[in-house]
């Protein structure tokens, strides 16, 4: 259901985006105490926009701690897995805060996903169209392998 799509790769991962996509990645510098540069891959799909990183540190569980300390409390996630890579997801198109977590991980790294619409507040519903896009780049999903050299 993507239109003309391409593959961005990262790190282990790929996705495939429509050709309408616009991506770009931000590179956030060490801050005091911290030498690790972080990236944060942005994707603009139409009314819509997928903020994407990776985490070698937490683990598919910590959706739930993150969900549960940031914005809501006792939240249940859903298991998930795409093409033979396991995940949990929470969140739903709704308004006035379209908000959806996708977190995925084989190997040693994660890499999440999430969908918010734009602008905010958010009011009305995605079409179908739409939402069969998001479904396709979610699904996906690729293992490119390890990128630790063996």
């Amino acid at each position: 259901m993507l239109n003309r799509p391409f593959q961005a790769q990262i790190g282990s991962y790929s996705l495939s985006l429509p050709e309408s996509a616009e991506i770009s990645c931000d590179i956030e510098k060490p801050s005091e105490g911290y030498a690790v540069v972080h990236t944060h891959w942005v994707v603009l799909i139409g009314r819509f926009r997928v903020g994407i990183h990776l985490d070698p540190v937490n683990d598919l569980g910590d959706l739930k701690k993150f969900i549960d300390h940031s914005t809501k409390s006792d939240v249940k996630t859903s298991s998930i897995s795409v093409n033979g890579i396991g995940g949990v997801t929470y969140g739903d198109y709704a308004s006035p805060v379209t908000w959806i977590d996708w977190w995925f991980k084989k190997g040693d790294t994660m890499i999440c996903l999430n969908l918010q619409g734009t602008p905010f507040p958010f009011e009305e519903h995605p079409t179908e169209k739409e939402v069969a896009e998001h479904q396709a780049i979610v699904g996906s999903l690729k293992y490119l392998g390890s990128m630790t050299a063996k």
